[in-house]
Parts: C-alpha cells; sequence; structure tokens
C-alpha cells in the first residue's frame, strides 16, 4: 500500500535552497520614457531687467535733485543770510532748499531699488553655480558702516558685475558719487566760518557765497556718478538676459 505525498503547507518558510522567482526581461531594445506631456521643472532666479529699469530711473531722478538744488543755490544762500542776520525775523524755510523735502525719499527709493537690483543680480548668478566674492549681501547694509562704507558699496558692486562690466566704469561710477558726498558735506562748512563763534552772531555774510559753487560740483559729480551707474546696470542686466 503506497502513501499519498504530503500537501504542501502554503505558510510555511521556503527552504534554504529555494530563490526568488526572476522579474521579466524587458524586451530588446526597450527604453524607459517619460509620460506624455512630462516637462522637467527648473528653478530660476527672477529676472531683474524690470528692477533694473527702475534703479536707474530712481537713481537719475535723484542726481537731476542735486542739479536742481544747485539751481537753486543762490536764492537759498540769501535765505540763510537773512535767517543768521535776524533769526526772530526771518522766515523759517529761509536758507533751505526747495527741492530738499524731494530729495530725501528720492534717495531712500533709488537706494532700495539699487540694492534690490544688485540682490537679484547675485541671485541669479549662484543660481548658476556661480561663486560670488565679495561681502555677501553687502549692498544692502555696506552703505551704513562708517568710513568703510567707502569702499565696502565698491566690493559688493565689483563681485555681482565680475565679467560683466570693467573696472572702469566701476570706478567711474564711484570716485564720482564719493566726491559728490564729500563736496556736499564741505558745503556746510561756510555755516561755520561766516559765524562768530564769540556772539553767535553772523559776522561774514559773505563766507557763504562759495556754498553756491560747492553745490554745483557736488551736483555734477554726483550726475557723472549716475550717468556710469547707468552703464554698468544696462550692461550687466543685458549680459544676465543673454546667459539664462
Amino acid at each position: 500500500m503506497t502513501t499519498p505525498p504530503a500537501t504542501p503547507d502554503p505558510f510555511a518558510s521556503p527552504t534554504s535552497d529555494s530563490s526568488p522567482t526572476p522579474a521579466p526581461m524587458a524586451p530588446p531594445g526597450y527604453t524607459p520614457m517619460a509620460p506624455p506631456g512630462y516637462v522637467p521643472i527648473t528653478v530660476q532666479a527672477a529676472a531683474p531687467n524690470k528692477v533694473a529699469l527702475w534703479a536707474t530711473i530712481l537713481t537719475g531722478a535723484y542726481a537731476a535733485t542735486s542739479v536742481l538744488g544747485a539751481v537753486s543755490a543762490p536764492a537759498m544762500v540769501e535765505g540763510l543770510k537773512q535767517r543768521l542776520a535776524d533769526p526772530q525775523s526771518a522766515s523759517l524755510f529761509a536758507g533751505q532748499s526747495p527741492v530738499s523735502a524731494l530729495s530725501i525719499p528720492l534717495s531712500i527709493a533709488s537706494f532700495v531699488l539699487l540694492a534690490l537690483w544688485m540682490s537679484r543680480i547675485r541671485a541669479a548668478r549662484k543660481a548658476r553655480g556661480e561663486t560670488i566674492g565679495g561681502p555677501p549681501a553687502v549692498e544692502w547694509w555696506g552703505w551704513f558702516v562708517p568710513v568703510a562704507n567707502i569702499v565696502l558699496p565698491l566690493l559688493g558692486m565689483r563681485a555681482i558685475t565680475k565679467a560683466r562690466a570693467g573696472m572702469g566704469i566701476l570706478l567711474g561710477w564711484w570716485i564720482a558719487y564719493v566726491a559728490a558726498v564729500g563736496v556736499s558735506v564741505a558745503s556746510v562748512i561756510p555755516e561755520f566760518t561766516a559765524i562768530d563763534l564769540s556772539t553767535g552772531k553772523l559776522a561774514h555774510p559773505e563766507a557763504l557765497d562759495p556754498i553756491v559753487g560747492l553745490m554745483w560740483a557736488s551736483s555734477i559729480a554726483m550726475l557723472v556718478s549716475w550717468v556710469f551707474l547707468a552703464m554698468i546696470i544696462r550692461v550687466t542686466t543685458r549680459h544676465e538676459a543673454e546667459v539664462s
């Protein structure tokens, strides 16, 4: 009498000599393909074109206010003489430039747009794997560091425009800007030389006359600086548009 073969247990662990079933082989010439309509997603830094335009416009407007201030300088100096000679009867606004109220908000707006443009260029170059030298984000804080702000913004601009704008254009922009600011500060000195410090009264009104020439020198330097800055922005932005 023969014994029937035992029924295999489906829940039993596989024996050591068992091997997994191999996966079916792909047919010859098969190449994995992406689903129809698939487009890889790429992330790029925002284009600086619009920011470049507004940075150029606002910095130019600020330079224009310095020229308007120089045009109104003779009247401002005469008002300043009246205010210092007779503070009681002089007008509250005597000796003040009529464009000073406009230059302050324009200077803030032009700084923000220029710093924003610089940061956009920095981000675009970093997104392509380029190494950007210079102090990080110096376009936002470098202008406010005493003494060091003479060179920090220039270093930041040099870092983001390397191989874009030449060093001559950068120096033309920055040297003219520093000269404009320096002469503008120097235009305050005649007010102290015109006053008798012992009495506090106006003793030498003719000492205020050089303010007109100083304001013209400052405005011309600022205008020259803006011309170079506009060139830097245009050349750098155009290059970014070509490589992006």
